[in-house]
């Protein structure tokens, strides 16, 4: 009897992490203050959870982070966007480079063109919530740019302090040239980007 009534709550977790895409340890809590029902739970953690108790919103200045580009497999779409936090312990963590894989992933499946519309994406608000609770530290997207162009080309630094993404599009004249040639033609632009310490965040024609 006591090995099902265990399953049962194991399942009642799931379920309820499944809903909410907050972790297991928030969503067994929020279960035990509500005798296991679901719905209540669900309500405990709208009411409880998002607005008081783990809203963990400082005045600290974020000085530490991340920034991170990706495209897509045609390269025509791609983004770059930047995550602060209040401490750099956190950047290597495996929940972290998780949220940072579904930002990547939910920005060039649904095409997300701007910050405020990422926002709104409930997967996104309920993962930095969910890192909020487990770091007990403020974690926001504080920079996001989307592009989309006939090529698409970036780098990430293998610290992550610093990702370049450049797009270009192509004339008819030149739209039957070598791939390789294009990728070459970009990845030097990226270099000397890198080199001069470039900051670029509009669009601009290079002539």
């Amino acid at each position: 009897m006591k090995k099902l009534e265990k399953n049962k709550i194991i399942k009642k977790i799931i379920k309820l992490r499944k809903i909410t895409k907050l972790g297991i340890l928030i969503c067994k809590k929020a279960l035990n203050k509500n005798k296991f029902n679901i719905k209540n739970s669900i309500k405990y953690l709208k009411n409880k959870v998002i607005n008081s108790k783990y809203n963990y919103i400082t005045k600290k200045k974020l000085n530490n982070g991340i920034t991170y580009s990706n495209i897509n497999n045609k390269k025509n779409i791609g983004i770059i966007f930047k995550v602060k936090t209040e401490t750099d312990f956190i950047i290597n963590n495996k929940y972290f480079k998780k949220f940072i894989k579904k930002i990547i992933k939910i920005s060039l499946k649904f095409k997300i063109k701007n910050k405020k519309k990422l926002f709104k994406n409930n997967i996104i608000k309920n993962e930095i919530l969910n890192l909020n609770i487990i770091f007990k530290e403020n974690i926001i997207i504080n920079d996001y740019y989307y592009i989309k162009n006939d090529y698409i080309n970036n780098y990430n630094h293998h610290n992550n302090k610093l990702s370049v993404i450049i797009g270009i599009n192509i004339i008819d004249n030149y739209k039957k040239i070598n791939k390789k040639k294009i990728y070459n033609i970009t990845k030097y632009i990226i270099f000397y980007i890198i080199i001069n310490n470039i900051k670029i965040k509009k669009k601009k024609k290079i002539k």
